[in-house]
């Protein structure tokens, strides 16, 4: 098996060989991240007026697990494309990905 660490994105990939076949599974510590989003839900104000509202924080990691995902549906593998914004508004409102929001409420 052979690891790498990228710095910069804080991923680490494990490369891991059977026969002609390599698999990599990549792993990612965003404890920090989902942390900071909490708090900006704390201290987010209630209700949608006005024209702009951070509603996430979304950790690389999970830009990249949605872009697998959206490669094996065989659509555009952007998840931040116009055109997945449906794939994304209800990957942020399942409560699978909540710590990922730093406002409550619906999109």
């Amino acid at each position: 098996m052979f690891t790498d660490y990228d710095p910069n994105t804080g991923i680490t990939e494990h490369f891991h060989k059977e026969g002609n076949k390599i698999t990599i599974h990549k792993t990612a510590d965003i404890s920090k991240e989902l942390k900071a989003n909490r708090q900006d839900v704390t201290q987010a104000k209630s209700g949608w007026k006005g024209a702009f509202h951070k509603v996430a924080s979304i950790p690389l990691i999970m830009i990249e697990m949605w872009t697998e995902e959206l490669k094996a549906q065989g659509k555009e593998p952007n998840p931040l494309a116009t055109c997945n914004r449906d794939f994304l508004i209800s990957k942020l409102n399942n409560r699978d990905f909540s710590k990922l929001r730093t406002k409550e409420g619906r999109l």
